[in-house]
């Protein structure tokens, strides 16, 4: 792994300061299509017309990183995101994701009275249940709960327009999936706009739910491609100096497929070796790919 002060190629980003998940993150390689879409639905949102959105992809071909930019892009808006990260580890804890969502709102002083009152109440035993996981991982996804919730995202929408992300939805527990296949079959008439990032080819918690999220009526499905031949050498240029000989840079992308955080990680280890993008020294991506792939 590249060190944090050296610059790098994370997740489709070229980025001059610490990796992703620092807070500094660099301009966005050949996304401009996504990134557009991920405005208009924004732009709508706040005009007062619900969306869905699943951006979709492998491992490492910058999901996390669009989306985090959407986050960036609606705060500045003005538009209040509510965000969950689903967990490998975390998949039993029912609800856990919801969690994640709603805590910080309701932990405002004098919000969880407001927030969750009237047709909302239903909800409060979702937030007020031990965190103990449970052997089904099912948890209390009764009408009564799965309607309490929607209402609180519909209290939170009548302050503002509202962003509802969840990333690495694939990992989600299986009541938290229910409640958001639930809410994007509700959202007309709120201005609420729903991302959610997916790992393709990756079966999930719950694969029927997953399918319904993702073609849910309406929904806008971005589905990430790896860099082209120009994306690739760009970076190298970056990375490793202007210049670069054509015959290297097709090997940085054969050695990566043009996935965005493999070609930062290989990167990272040929500057470190001192490797320069030159013809002569092809035979070393061949060396160090693998290692840097692992």
């Amino acid at each position: 792994m590249p060190a944090a002060n050296d610059p790098s190629v994370t997740a489709g980003v070229a980025q001059t300061g610490p990796a992703h998940g620092s807070g500094r993150a660099g301009a966005l390689v050949e996304r401009e299509p996504e990134l557009a879409a991920l405005e208009a639905l924004l732009t709508a949102a706040r005009a007062g017309t619900s969306g869905v959105v699943v951006v979709e992809g492998p491992a490492g071909i910058g999901k996390s990183r669009l989306i985090d930019e959407l986050c960036v892009r609606a705060r500045a808006q003005g538009v209040r995101a509510v965000v969950a990260r689903a967990g490998h580890q975390e998949r039993e804890f029912p609800f856990g994701v919801v969690r994640q969502l709603f805590d910080v709102p309701l932990a405002a002083p004098g919000a969880r009275g407001r927030l969750l009152d009237g047709a909302a109440a239903s909800a409060r035993p979702v937030f007020e249940a031990p965190d103990a996981p449970r052997e089904d991982g099912a948890g209390d996804v009764s009408f009564a709960a799965l309607h309490g919730l929607y209402w609180l995202t519909a209290t939170l929408a009548e302050d503002g327009p509202l962003l509802v992300v969840v990333d690495d939805l694939h990992w989600c527990d299986v009541p938290s999936l229910r409640f958001l296949a639930f809410l994007a079959r509700r959202l007309d008439g709120m201005a609420v706009l729903l991302a959610l990032g997916l790992r393709s080819a990756e079966p999930g918690t719950d694969p029927a739910l997953l399918g319904e999220l993702s073609g849910s009526p309406g929904a806008t499905a971005l589905r990430l491609a790896p860099l082209s031949a120009g994306g690739v050498a760009g970076l190298v240029g970056a990375r490793l100096g202007d210049g670069a000989h054509p015959s290297f840079t097709a090997a940085c992308a054969e050695a990566t497929g043009g996935n965005p955080l493999l070609l930062g990680e290989l990167l990272a280890v040929l500057a470190a070796d001192g490797v320069t993008p030159t013809a002569r020294d092809v035979p070393a991506v061949g060396l160090v790919g693998p290692r840097a792939v692992s």
